[in-house]
């Protein structure tokens, strides 16, 4: 799985950086964040953020359908309850993903759209009474947000990523963010 993983993000950030030089209209984006990271048989969740990074491109000239990469570092960590009743403090390390994006014309100032990529998130889980593990989810992510213009070549953007939802383990994202248009 590891490795279907990591071709499937190589082939979706090359696709990106051909669409973006090819039609000279890529973006990048500084985004917060607010993850919840449910592990396997948890009875609740961990409210975690990260610093996320974002960059993409468009395949054509309306700028509907592209393809756009991502890389975040946690800042912070949070506790969940295991089934045992323990809270154990867990952390996201780090996640990246590559996604193709469909949105409306770039005509318009409100543009939504909808993400469907693959991310992989390494998390660090750290009980109370015991050794420091790791935990990574992989798995196909669904996605749907908000772009709004501020000026020509800068907007703000609001999502929700589906990041990981397989075999009982969650990872989900409510993300605000800025950007800028290249």
């Amino acid at each position: 799985m590891r490795r279907l993983t990591s071709l499937l993000i190589l082939a979706l950030t090359t696709s990106f950086s051909t669409a973006a030089l090819a039609n000279n209209s890529g973006y990048a984006a500084l985004g917060y964040a607010f993850s919840k990271v449910e592990p396997k048989n948890s009875r609740k969740g961990a409210n975690v953020d990260a610093l996320q990074f974002g960059f993409g491109g468009w395949f054509n000239h309306q700028q509907t359908f592209g393809a756009e990469g991502r890389i975040a570092l946690g800042i912070n960590d949070g506790k969940f309850t295991d089934q045992s009743g323990d809270r154990p403090k867990t952390e996201i390390s780090r996640y990246y993903g590559g996604y193709f994006r469909a949105q409306f014309p770039n005509t318009l100032p409100v543009r939504p759209y909808g993400l469907l990529g693959v991310t992989r998130v390494e998390t660090k889980i750290k009980p109370s009474n015991g050794r420091n593990s790791s935990r990574d989810y992989n798995d196909v992510s669904l996605g749907f947000g908000v772009d709004l213009d501020l000026a020509p070549n800068i907007f703000v953007f609001a999502e929700y990523l589906r990041v990981s939802d397989r075999s009982s383990k969650q990872v989900s994202n409510f993300t605000i963010g800025m950007g800028g248009r290249f």
